[in-house]
């Protein structure tokens, strides 16, 4: 590809929704997770009742159950997707504003169910997002998109984490969760000025071929439960090493402050700078060489670890390690997005994605409860080292879905 046609594609509008969009998709889970954790905590709420509250983030697991009524009724505006969005962010900016003005201390039994609808709207929110850009991006497309909503999607998480935190120092929750849902306007000017995506799906004619059709279409694939498996193991190696990342760097001596400041501030602006040139490379080599070359460095990246235990408490070395992961996992998740929208059937995606994407939440949410208990047992060499070695099924995989995943399409740049 020409630097000129990678300059158009990056600069189109399809690319500007897709960031816009995935801001607002990464907006709301902090606040039902991270950020509502720490004000329940600054309330003095038991740790019991901040535990069980975890369940009110369930529905982005269960998402792929009212994917279809999604993909089935449509809200005529602009296109097809388009009315879902504006419906699910505007009632995002209401429950989000709601929510802040709940006490969680003696109303917390409103506090729950408003939190669960925070939950809700944001997961469908992400299955319409989801959805249209699986329709709308082309193959040559693909990779810059997914590196887009990934780095989108980071900076809403970012804004609603870290600097929704770092506000309520200073402010009161109320108004800091009421600054968080007007934010949600990045996604509704996404929404209002997203173009339609040129494939016109064919209306299903039945609720039941809605419900049906998305998995039967799916299973139709060449080695359909093989993609599946796949699609659970690719990031598992990173998912591992990801979850005990921060007690190690605890242990290893380095402070909060340096946690905040180096793995997740610099390891940020590295994981968008490795999104855009992920999301060049994608272009370049398309899914199949991009699934390799970047699930290889992905799994290599763990060792950086293995390398900063014997480094001991250097701060050069903490730069360069979580540099190179970040930047590394970062590659591993354009091309891992790519392929899941390459997946996606025009007018069953909502569906399709939210199948797959709920798939890869199972393997995060499985593979991160065992960490700790490894971790203690193994030493830290021996985790990350196994970090690394639980990558190697999901490339071995690869080399068995070679032609199932598809020819390159360079010849289309």
């Amino acid at each position: 590809m020409k630097a000129k046609d990678y300059l158009q594609i990056f600069t189109s509008r399809k690319m500007a929704a897709t960031a816009l969009l995935a801001f607002s998709s990464g907006l709301p889970l902090p606040l039902v997770s991270g950020t509502l954790d720490v004000w329940m905590r600054s309330e003095a709420i038991d740790l019991t009742t901040i535990g069980i509250f975890s369940l009110v983030q369930l529905p982005y697991s269960l998402k792929v159950f009212w994917a279809p009524l999604m993909d089935h009724f449509k809200i005529p505006f602009r296109h097809a997707r388009a009315g879902w969005m504006l419906v699910t962010q505007m009632l995002l900016v209401i429950s989000i504003f709601a929510l802040g003005k709940l006490d969680p201390v003696n109303a917390l039994w409103m506090f729950a169910p408003v939190a669960l609808l925070v939950s809700f709207l944001g997961a469908s929110q992400d299955i319409v997002i989801d959805g249209y850009r699986a329709e709308l991006l082309k193959d040559k497309e693909r990779g810059m998109g997914a590196a887009l909503a990934s780095v989108g999607g980071r900076v809403g998480f970012l804004v609603s984490g870290s600097v929704a935190l770092v506000l309520s120092q200073h402010l009161p929750w109320k108004t800091v969760y009421a600054m968080m849902a007007c934010f949600m306007a990045v996604g509704i000017i996404g929404a209002l000025f997203s173009p339609a995506p040129e494939s016109v799906a064919i209306p299903q004619k039945t609720l039941r071929q809605s419900v049906i059709d998305p998995f039967k279409e799916y299973l139709k694939r060449d080695q359909a439960v093989l993609l599946l498996l796949f699609i659970l193991l690719f990031k598992l190696g990173d998912v591992v090493a990801g979850k005990m990342l921060s007690p190690f760097l605890m242990d290893t001596g380095f402070s909060r402050e340096q946690l905040g400041l180096v793995n997740k501030g610099f390891g940020m602006i590295v994981s968008i700078l490795g999104g855009i040139m992920g999301g060049g490379l994608y272009a370049k080599w398309g899914t199949r060489k991009s699934l390799w070359v970047f699930g290889i460095l992905q799994m290599l990246s763990n060792f950086v670890f293995v390398a900063q235990y014997y480094a001991g408490k250097n701060d050069w070395m903490l730069f360069a390690s979580v540099g190179i992961e970040n930047f590394c996992a970062s590659l591993g998740s354009v091309a891992f997005v790519a392929l899941l929208m390459s997946l996606c059937q025009t007018g069953l995606a909502g569906t399709q994605y939210a199948l797959l994407s709920s798939l890869f939440a199972l393997t995060r949410t499985i593979a991160a409860t065992p960490t700790g208990y490894l971790a203690k047992h193994l030493g830290w060499p021996g985790f990350f080292t196994l970090s690394a070695i639980l990558a190697i099924p999901g490339l071995w995989m690869l080399r068995h879905l070679w032609e199932t995943i598809g020819e390159e399409k360079s010849q289309h740049l």
